[in-house]
């Protein structure tokens, strides 16, 4: 697939782009939002494309249906208020989740209390600076050519936006993250060991060394 352009996405796109999260489930890395239905992750897309700082570059085929995206916060503070402030909306998105595997409690409420845990306290994932988020490519429309242009399209514009330099996490046991991360030559600046066992890498990307 081929035919693809690139645009920055808008609040409208929130089904779209969480269709496309849906999409990766089983692929990606494990995780909270691994496990979360369609409400929840068209609730918390729309919270994000309503924010500011937030940037999010999208890649549509030639029928207009976005079929990737590329998200970060140029602002991980601010982007953390701004979910809490929308937590009463998020709590009811996850309802229809939680109905179906309530074994999600025990995990959101892990996830929950990260978020509003204290810059001093065990961190597991980042909460200050710009941060990466998201990079997702629907399975049903495979083109890593265009999932590499899109994430080199995005880090551009980060740069545009004078940011120097992105922190991200990755789960160990997300090979092809992991090794794209080593190939781009990011720097490991932690590994950190979850709740539930997991392994886990705070990352550094130096957006000035990007050509």
């Amino acid at each position: 697939m081929s035919n693809y352009r690139l645009r920055l996405a808008k609040p409208s796109d929130a089904k779209d782009i969480a269709d496309v999260h849906y999409s990766i489930r089983e692929t990606g890395a494990l995780g909270i939002f691994a496990m979360m239905g369609k409400p929840f992750l068209r609730c918390y897309y729309r919270i994000i494309l309503n924010d500011p700082y937030e940037l999010v570059v999208c890649a549509e085929n030639e029928n207009g249906k976005i079929i990737g995206f590329n998200s970060s916060t140029l602002d991980a503070k601010a982007q953390k208020d701004n979910l809490k402030r929308h937590k009463y909306m998020l709590v009811l998105s996850a309802f229809t989740s939680i109905v179906c595997n309530p074994k999600l409690i025990g995990p959101l409420y892990e996830r929950w209390k990260t978020v509003n845990s204290t810059p001093s306290s065990k961190q597991f994932f980042v909460q200050e600076g710009a941060r990466g988020e998201y990079w997702a490519w629907s399975p049903h429309e495979k083109s890593p050519a265009g999932s590499v242009a899109l994430s080199k399209a995005y880090k551009e514009i980060l740069k545009a936006l004078g940011v120097k330099e992105l922190f991200c996490e990755v789960d160990a046991d997300n090979e092809k993250a992991v090794s794209y991360h080593k190939l781009m030559h990011d720097e490991i600046v932690e590994e950190i060991l979850l709740p539930d066992g997991r392994r886990r890498y705070l990352l550094r990307t130096s957006l000035v060394k990007q050509k």
